[in-house]
């Protein structure tokens, strides 16, 4: 049986690349773009290594690399467009085994690949055990306790019914899942969505996981207003809208400062002239 990979990553083209790539390279590899999938094919089947993303919706590469390393030592590769140098430690701290940053080399990616798994096979007593499925993914049992009566003339009240809570108010979702789900309404990819608005599409995944920090400072401002236009997203219920009242309540601050300022010359010179 050959070598049985899993890659997780919620972008279709980077997952039909590595199909193409690693399937002609004579490897069983089987791809996902909800980590939630990739789970539960973990619990039914243990690959011999998986391609892990790092910007993902739902649970972000690091985390799901921390939750699969808490009960498996499956060789995990990070694969992502995040290569500084702190990303790279935060994944090799957080269990990954190795990092390869995109756009990768066909010719580099499988050299890592076998480099590993030759690592994971060298090392003895490497026991794998089966990784549990999501708690989500299992249905709560909701079977309420049997009721013994001392007598059949005993009648049990229903409890009180409590007063419903007061619902939240309602607020705009998330500008990242807004952009997401317009996004994907619209029927594009994100390197689509590149080529339409001349932003990177990493900046571009990088805005609807709300990583700002991934993007310059300097091209933030200018990512935001193009895809924004491109999805017909409105920004305006995402701005600070606290500012103008700032800026009012510190004019109102310095026009009483200048007039304590004049009250007190008015009588500085008026005792003067005593």
């Amino acid at each position: 049986m050959g070598t049985y990979i899993i890659a997780i990553d919620d972008e279709p083209l980077i997952c039909q690349l590595l199909e193409y790539q690693l399937g002609g390279a004579g490897y069983e590899i089987v791809t996902y773009q909800r980590s939630q999938e990739a789970m539960i094919e973990l619990a039914r089947r243990q690959p011999d290594l998986i391609l892990l993303d790092v910007m993902m919706p739902e649970i972000s590469g690091w985390d799901l690399c921390r939750q699969i390393r808490s009960s498996s030592r499956i060789p995990i590769i990070m694969l992502t467009a995040k290569d500084g140098d702190e990303d790279i430690v935060r994944g090799l701290s957080g269990g990954a085994d190795d990092y390869l940053s995109k756009p990768f080399n066909q010719g580099q990616l499988v050299a890592r690949i076998e480099a590993v798994l030759r690592r994971s096979k060298s090392s003895v007593g490497r026991a794998r055990t089966v990784v549990s499925p999501p708690a989500s993914s299992v249905p709560p049992l909701n079977t309420p306790p049997s009721l013994k009566l001392s007598s059949p003339e005993v009648a049990v009240s229903p409890p009180p019914v409590p007063p419903p809570s007061p619902q939240p108010p309602v607020r705009s979702p998330r500008l990242g899942v807004q952009m997401a789900r317009a996004r994907q309404q619209l029927g594009l990819s994100l390197h689509a969505a590149s080529v339409a608005c001349g932003i990177r599409w990493e900046f571009l995944q990088a805005i609807e996981q709300e990583e700002f920090g991934y993007v310059p400072r300097s091209e933030l401002r200018e990512a935001l207003r193009a895809y924004s236009k491109l999805l017909n997203v409105d920004l305006s219920p995402y701005m600070d809208t606290d500012r103008p009242k700032q800026g009012r309540r510190l004019h109102s601050m310095l026009l009483i400062g200048v007039l304590v300022l004049l009250l007190t010359l008015t009588t500085v010179m008026a005792l003067l002239t005593l």
